[in-house]
């Protein structure tokens, strides 16, 4: 047996490759040595070459090499390493070469050398030919192997890498695997990613499987497992996907599950320092909805801490939205698996940011503030002080809850290209209909291959060929009369059960304009501040018995937690209703817009006063503020020239 490290058995592997005379400084400079380094191996590998009558000759001026009969064969470097009797002694099976280059290459985006890989590995060129080509059959079109004068790479998509890692995954653990639990595939895989990546994806697979439904598939959980393993090692190295499938965010089982993604994210990020983007936060969703994930809470300590809480706030959002929700078990569990580690969250100052808090705030704004208002007992039970963040978690909750339960109508909306104008159309007409409307985006070409069976009707700013349903043209820039002309195709042809929902909102606006009085009306102030502005509203209703004396501080918590900002110049404070006597709307526009927060300015305040009894009413209320706000955002001007309350209180009556 031979005592040699190594770095000796290196030297001896790139000068049996050699077979020519080289200085030493070649070999030092390759092995990031000193020349008396090599020198110093050279001696030591003298003594141990005797029996294999190998010897070292050197010529002057040309330099060193390795001379014998066997030295030309290959299997002398081999003989070599299985006679070596040291601590450092390597021997890679075809599998942990393979391993080893799929990390380097797919993993750590390296730029790798036959001669790299032949001195890391201990191989001929001939063996790695064969890995890598081993390695190809797991590349699908997206990815592929790239062998220039720089190296072998790979170049291709994210999620093409990521899929073939997920590949290459799944052939290892079938070479190796025999028990085939979450633990055991960890383990076999430790070679591919970092120790602390596995241990914080396994612990937050721990954590999931703990509360979802017993149901599910173990090879669901697994298939899971690797995904996660693969997307936190990736984008913990700065690898981030750029782009995933199109999917619809309304689509209420792939939302479901958002809260949960975000809450793994955060799990995972927080242990490992990193944070995932957004698009992969999105891609998690989906991925928990293609692996049939569903929460299923098993913990009956967990439960029966507040489960007359949540059953009481779904009742009541149930009541204030006029859907019962309350039979939904799906809608139950979620919350309770929320909710218990958003308290702890909440009272040790741990912060989840949601990536899609303004998107579900201008999406469905009347079942966020109706949340809102309906978790102030649970806030004051707890201790603890809701964020825009953990407010728009429930609401995604509630919001997937409504659509299972109320059957969901679509709208098509068609442009040329597909996506700008279709979004300007959405943002300026969502808060006007139902929660229950499916908008669908497309381009015009796309048109032909679509299913429009189930379309009440569709909005284009293009012209389209003859189609079965009804077409409402407007133009790119959406004007007050396309607006107009899509609410009556709304009317004209949704169902009977969502026509009655849009007339309660309509209906309403006698009762909404109760709560509007001239005396809180106040046009073209000259003040300059937030505080002043609210100061004054608020002062008002103290003085006239609207509200308690704490109403105002619960109005600048709730300015504190998150951004009240509803459209691009109008805000809608509000304060908790448990100090409020009377439902009140206070109103205020500026004659320069004042600074709201960090980055947005507003030359409208409409400060809601709203009381317990009149919860009931809280719908149509705030459907009929949201449809007046939608309205008011198109006549800044005309809104900012009105001199008498009468004329604002007016767009309330129409």
């Amino acid at each position: 047996m031979f005592d040699i490290t190594t770095r000796q058995a290196k030297l001896v592997k790139l000068m049996t490759d050699k077979q020519e005379y080289m200085p030493a400084k070649y070999y030092a400079n390759l092995l990031n040595v000193s020349e008396r380094t090599i020198f110093n191996d050279i001696t030591k590998l003298e003594e141990a070459f005797h029996s294999f009558e190998v010897k070292f000759e050197r010529k002057p001026n040309q330099g060193i090499k390795l001379s014998g009969d066997i030295v030309s064969s290959d299997t002398f470097y081999q003989q070599l390493r299985r006679k070596t009797d040291s601590d450092e002694n390597v021997f890679y099976s075809s599998l942990d070469r393979q391993i080893l280059i799929v990390k380097w290459l797919l993993i750590e985006n390296q730029t790798l050398t036959y001669q790299f890989l032949s001195l890391e590995l201990y191989i001929s060129s001939t063996s790695i030919t064969k890995d890598l080509n081993q390695i190809k059959r797991f590349m699908g079109d997206e990815v592929s192997l790239i062998s220039d004068v720089k190296g072998t790479r790979v170049v291709g998509s994210e999620i093409g890498i990521q899929k073939t890692l997920k590949r290459f995954a799944y052939y290892v653990i079938k070479k190796r695997v025999h028990n085939y639990s979450i633990t055991t595939y960890a383990k076999n895989l430790a070679p591919l990613f970092q120790e602390n990546v596995i241990h914080h994806v396994e612990q937050a697979m721990e954590e999931i499987v703990s509360v979802l439904n017993r149901n599910i598939s173990e090879q669901y959980l697994k298939s899971l497992f690797i995904f996660l393993l693969i997307l936190t090692e990736r984008s913990s190295k700065g690898h981030h996907i750029r782009e995933i499938p199109k999917m619809d965010w309304e689509e209420n089982e792939i939302l479901a599950n958002y809260p949960l993604a975000v809450q793994i994210c955060h799990r995972i990020t927080t242990a490992l320092n990193f944070e995932f983007t957004d698009l992969e936060i999105q891609y998690i969703s989906s991925q928990l909805f293609a692996h049939r994930i569903e929460v299923k809470v098993n913990n009956k300590y967990i439960e029966s801490f507040f489960s007359s809480d949540i059953r009481n706030i779904i009742s009541k959002v149930s009541a204030a939205m006029g859907t019962n929700l309350t039979l939904d078990e799906r809608l139950y569990d979620s919350l309770i698996y929320h909710m218990f580690p958003m308290i702890y969250r909440l009272k040790t100052g741990i912060t989840i940011h949601n990536p899609l808090v303004d998107e579900i705030k201008k999406n469905y704004g009347i079942l966020f503030q109706i949340v809102w208002y309906e978790m102030e007992n649970f806030e004051k039970k707890y201790d603890i002080k809701l964020s825009d963040n953990e407010v728009t978690f429930i609401t995604i909750h509630f919001q997937v809850a409504i659509e299972r339960k109320v059957l969901m109508r679509e709208i098509l909306v068609v442009c040329q290209t597909g996506m700008v104008t279709s979004d300007l159309i959405m943002n300026r007409i969502k808060k006007l209909l139902p929660a229950n409307i499916h908008f669908k985006l497309i381009a015009k070409p796309m048109l032909k291959d679509e299913d429009i069976s189930k379309v009440d009707f569709i909005i284009s700013s293009v012209n389209v060929e003859e189609v079965s349903c009804p077409v409402v043209y407007v133009s790119p820039v959406v004007s007050d009369e396309d607006l107009m002309k899509i609410y009556k195709a709304y009317l004209t042809y949704s169902t009977s059960e969502q026509l009655e929902d849009i007339q309660e909102v309509s209906s309403a606006s006698g009762k909404t304009s109760s709560y509007l009085e001239k005396k809180y009306i106040f046009l073209n102030e000259e003040l300059t501040e937030k505080k002043e502005c609210l100061n004054k509203m608020i002062r008002l209703f103290e003085q006239d018995g609207i509200v308690t004396s704490k109403f105002k501080q619960t109005v600048y918590e709730r300015e504190e937690l998150g951004n009240t900002l509803v459209q691009s110049w109008i805000a809608t404070p509000h304060g908790q209703k448990a100090e409020v006597k009377e439902t009140k709307i206070a109103v205020m526009s500026t004659k320069q817009p004042i600074k709201w927060n960090h980055e947005s300015h507003v030359s409208l305040i409409i400060l809601l006063a709203v009381a317990e009894k009149d919860m009931g009413q809280i719908r149509n209320l705030l459907g009929k503020l949201f449809q007046n706000i939608l309205q008011i955002e198109s006549m800044e001007n005309q809104v900012k020239a009105f001199t008498k309350p009468e004329q604002f209180i007016q767009l309330f009556m129409e």
